[in-house]
């Protein structure tokens, strides 16, 4: 392997030679060759927000030129396809990869919290005090380990993570760099990245650019702090295929483009460290849809909801309600009062009405004691799951279904095979070539946790063959 095909840590730091990269990996080869397995010098946890499987599997069916990715496949462990939580979207699934839990019991529900009455601003589950259980990052910081991280989901205050850049917006401008930088720690340290390497990103910057940044960042994290543990999440994907749906050309030209920026950030992992494990993990799949359904409007027109005077800047209000979808990715059914049996009634009767009529999207409705067994919702009265071509649209007057062509969403149940994620793992002591066929999402934080060599008590699913042990 030649290390050009890795490439190089970016900036103005000076790069590892090619010399030196390529005695990096030559390393590793060895020791997969003689069947070594020595403990991890380091983890790095990469997630691709939104890859499928398929399209590092079957690369050539999409037409995608993607070698680091390939190599994952070739050179090390990986999965056929993961199967996710409920819902199958980004904050949940984040939490369930650093905790081994369902989002029932880690806390971290959906990507935006429920919020009723619109008073909330938009906020996310940014914080890690949501996080009920240990995390990867705990469990490696209790243990002596230098730990960081880079615009993961729910890390803002993250315990154990010595070098810290949660992912965190409000107004996605300028301004919010300021917020990252007040939130990062140590104190003054990413001011200080800055320095170096120009301005972080402004908040929510989902795009190629601002993956661009992370990376430059991350690079220099790997290089000059050493960490033990890192883990990092790089966006643009997801964006992408939501406004052009995947393996859209602008889709497939995102990927390639992360593509070279795994390279440089497996380089950064291994440099002068033979024994990294480098994982690449995204989480969730994503579908085509050409509609949306704005299943706010039948609860506000059958008096579940009763919308308020706009605000001053025009935004909706709503006044009062009694029953709301908390929409993400599915539609979780809340009830203002859960034991209110008449309003559960004119719920169910609702919705029964919409899904028989096909052309509203609607696949599938749980009742509470299914919703129950998806480890997700915990509290829902019901949980509504639109078919594939379909997404949740946020209107609150107008048409039930509007059209949304050429676009893409997720957030399907996970049994889905279009809602797969991904799992790919290289590295010291990693199987050269290992097919683990279809995993549980569960599964990932017990392994990297066993790779660390860390105790995470509450994840209980087995931990996956990946090692030449």
């Amino acid at each position: 392997m030649k290390s050009a095909q890795w490439g190089g840590p970016p900036g103005p730091r000076p790069t590892p030679s090619s010399a030196s990269v390529s005695s990096v990996i030559r390393l590793l080869t060895l020791a997969l060759a003689a069947h070594t397995l020595l403990p991890a010098a380091s983890v790095l946890l990469i997630s691709i927000d939104g890859m499928r499987p398929d399209s590092v599997t079957r690369a050539d069916e999409h037409g995608l030129k993607i070698p680091n990715l390939r190599r994952f496949v070739a050179q090390g462990a990986y999965a056929e396809g993961v199967t996710g939580v409920t819902p199958t979207i980004t904050y949940p699934s984040h939490t369930t990869m650093i905790t081994g839990v369902w989002p029932a019991e880690h806390g971290i529900l959906g990507n935006l919290r429920f919020d009723p009455l619109l008073e909330n601003m938009a906020g996310w589950y940014w914080y890690a005090t949501d996080i009920r259980v240990p995390t990867l990052w705990s469990a490696a910081g209790q243990a002596g380990m230098v730990v960081a991280s880079e615009n993961w989901p729910a890390s803002v205050g993250a315990p154990g993570v010595r070098y810290l850049i949660p992912e965190y917006w409000r107004a996605r401008t300028p301004d919010d760099r300021k917020l990252i930088e007040a939130l990062s720690r140590p104190d003054g340290w990413l001011q200080e990245l800055e320095s170096k390497l120009g301005p972080y990103t402004n908040g929510n910057e989902t795009t190629l650019s601002g993956d661009e940044l992370r990376t430059r960042y991350a690079v220099e994290i790997l290089l000059t702090r050493k960490p033990g543990f890192m883990t990092l999440h790089l966006s643009s994907l997801d964006e992408t295929e939501h406004e052009t749906s995947p393996f859209s050309k602008q889709s497939n030209e995102a990927l390639e483009a992360l593509d070279g920026m795994i390279g440089r950030l497996v380089a950064a992992a291994v440099h002068d460290n033979p024994g990294g494990v480098v994982a690449v993990v995204s989480d969730h799949g994503f579908v085509r849809t050409d509609y949306r359904v704005n299943l706010a409007i039948p609860f506000i027109e059958h008096g579940l909801a009763k919308l308020g005077k706009p605000a001053s800047d025009g935004a909706v209000t709503i006044e009062s309600w009694e029953a709301e979808p908390w929409i993400a990715g599915s539609a979780a059914i809340m009830l203002r009062r859960p034991d209110d049996s008449a309003v559960r009634d004119r719920v169910k009767h609702m919705l029964t009405e919409l899904a028989a009529k096909p052309e509203n999207g609607i696949a599938r409705i749980l009742d509470s004691e299914e919703v129950k067994k998806t480890g997700g919702f915990p509290g829902a009265a019901f949980l509504v799951e639109l078919k594939p071509g379909y997404q949740f649209g946020g209107a609150f007057s107008g048409p039930l279904v509007t059209p949304a062509p050429s676009t893409g969403t997720h957030g399907y149940l996970p049994d889905r095979p279009e809602m797969r994620s991904s799992f790919f793992i290289l590295g010291q002591g990693i199987t050269a070539g290992k097919n683990l066929g279809l995993i549980d999402m569960r599964q990932i934080a017990p392994t990297l946790a066993s790779i660390l060599s860390v105790k995470l008590e509450s994840a209980t699913q087995p931990v996956l063959a990946v090692s030449t042990k």
